[in-house]
């Protein structure tokens, strides 16, 4: 393809308003690209306007390197705040603006056209399959789908598309100090990086049963926020262990209660209350063996005392995802990264987590990069990509490709 159509594919993809739940507009779009040019494709349902796809294509043997980004925007918050409107894609000063440029239909284009343009490079021997997915921005929830119907069985490594830039070095230095993005003491030589690990998470309600009573009579009752409370105490203890065991990448695991609530009305104890967790989590202290030690703790709690009925309810157990920083793979990516783009990158960790959560509990062999055009104006107001980035980034998706099946 050449530039002026590189661009048109971005932009036909920012206008198709895929705010999670209306992501068959971007499957469909892309099948029809991928099939003009040759490429099989795949429709997989999830649900009503809901399909991810995945298009092959096999130039040589063995298994596939995976290209793989998510079809669904975060909502747009006050579009009268947009200077061009979210869906409306502008080509301003280098910049593109509109909903999903960062936040990764620059990714995903990106991903596809490199696909396209693989596809019709009769040099080019390797296998690649593309997988986009559904509802990754409220819990991943097509890449579970595929990830538990086989799709990536036969793949060995995955570049994922999302955003791994910032919009300047200042700014990615600053993320740095923030401990946002963790680096392990190196120094960036620009603004572009790969992330060669992610954290993963557990997010969890714990809910407190009690029964209610007058407050003139509180003996009566058994207090559902007292015994929550309770909890919550003997909680924090086991976070200040859980966050002494540190990765090299990824530092250490992050605990937070983010909700609380508890109690209807003033005069009445409360017969229930519940606590909203999410922990980010690293490859040292996996997901499930917290799951095991919270559920111990509850089961504890309720043994010791009868007036205590706390119940677990897990929401999600996203994977954390790392590759060997000097692993073969991150190497190859690396050098992919120089041969485009002339400067040193940084393959460092992420704190957010990607669709390779899901990918990874079914096949624990992967290699994962993320790599991607965006930056930290990704679900923000008058979200853009950089054009140059969107660009390089198709030739930086062919080097890795190219070197893969070198």
């Amino acid at each position: 393809m050449d530039k002026a159509q590189r661009l048109s594919v971005l932009d036909d993809l920012i206008k198709l308003e895929t705010v999670n739940g209306n992501e068959e507009i971007v499957a469909n779009y892309l099948k029809n690209l991928f099939e003009q040019n040759g490429i099989a494709t795949e429709l997989n349902k999830y649900d009503d306007n809901r399909y991810n796809l995945i298009a092959s294509i096999k130039k040589g043997n063995g298994n596939f390197l995976g290209f793989t980004g998510h079809e669904d925007v975060v909502p747009t918050v006050d579009n009268d705040k947009w200077n061009y409107g979210p869906f409306n894609p502008k080509h301003i000063d280098g910049k593109i603006f509109g909903r999903g440029t960062s936040d990764m239909k620059g990714g995903l284009a990106g991903l596809a056209i490199a696909l396209i343009e693989l596809n019709e490079d009769d040099n080019f021997k390797g296998n690649i399959k593309f997988i986009a997915t559904v509802g990754e921005e409220i819990g991943e929830l097509g890449s579970a789908k595929l990830a538990k119907e086989g799709y990536v069985d036969d793949v060995d490594a995955l570049v994922v598309g999302e955003p791994s830039n910032s919009s300047s070095r200042l700014a990615m230095e600053k993320l740095i100090g923030a401990g946002l993005i963790e680096t392990n003491g190196q120094k960036p030589e620009s603004r572009i990086a790969a992330f060669c690990a992610h954290k993963g998470s557990v997010t969890y309600k714990v809910v407190s049963h009690g029964r209610a009573a007058h407050s003139s009579m509180p003996e009566v009752g058994i207090n559902a926020l007292d015994n929550l409370v309770a909890y919550y105490n003997k909680q924090a203890a086991y976070f200040q262990e859980l966050i002494k065991t540190d990765d090299d990448v990824l530092g250490t695991t992050k605990p937070s209660v983010t909700i609380m609530n508890g109690g209807k009305q003033e005069n009445t104890i409360p017969d229930y209350a519940e606590m909203t967790v999410k922990i980010r989590t690293i490859p040292e202290y996996n997901n499930d063996k917290i799951i095991t030690e919270l559920k111990d703790i509850i089961d504890k709690m309720n043994q010791a005392d009868p007036r205590m009925n706390l119940e677990f309810k897990l929401s999600s157990s996203n994977w954390p995802v790392k590759t060997d920083i000097d692993s073969k793979f991150m190497k190859l990516v690396r050098d992919s990264y120089k041969d485009v783009l002339g400067v040193n990158i940084l393959t460092v960790g992420a704190p957010g987590g990607t669709d390779a959560s899901q990918f990874i509990q079914a096949n624990q062999n992967l290699d994962v990069v993320v790599a991607g055009p965006g930056n930290e104006s990704a679900h923000q107001i008058n979200e853009f990509v950089f054009e140059d980035d969107y660009l390089k980034y198709i030739d930086i998706y062919k080097a890795i490709a190219t070197k893969y099946f070198g």
